[in-house]
């Protein structure tokens, strides 16, 4: 069973997160990161998978772009709308990633205070992907 490997990466640039991720030396198309920023030509055209945290009347959702995400269970494109998962109480911003609600807050806090959440499913021991986290500068690595 994938285990979910998750962190907070210091920025919302495109360009450095692609070094981040492009330098971890893992599969860049299981990467899903979670950003705040709205969706622009650089994060279509980037090699990474964005999954842009947006507010739709009220509501917290996930744009999930033109090629949806790799996260399990949400293949489509187009927004996704959170529901009960959007109430600030609840995980919202991190959607269906595995995440503990203690823990997403965190998350969810990062994401609001303009950093991202790299999330990256690995297949077995999650050791190595861990330490390629920690080693390209993700903070508050955790497995899920």
């Amino acid at each position: 069973m994938a285990a979910f490997v998750t962190g907070i990466a210091p920025t919302q640039d495109v360009g450095q997160l692609e070094k981040i991720i492009g330098g971890m030396g893992l599969d860049h198309d299981k990467f899903v990161v979670i950003t705040k920023r709205e969706r622009t030509d650089e994060h279509d055209d980037s090699f990474i998978e964005f999954a842009h945290a947006v507010e739709t009347e009220g509501t917290n959702a996930l744009n999930l772009g033109d090629t949806g995400t790799a996260v399990p269970q949400i293949k489509e494109p187009g927004t996704i709308q959170l529901g009960y998962l959007g109430h600030p109480h609840v995980v919202y911003h991190v959607g269906n990633l595995p995440i503990p609600e203690d823990e997403a807050e965190n998350y969810n806090d990062a994401i609001e205070n303009g950093r991202t959440v790299v999330a990256y499913p690995a297949d077995g021991d999650t050791t190595a992907t861990i330490a390629a986290f920690h080693n390209a500068g993700i903070l508050h690595v955790k497995s899920f």
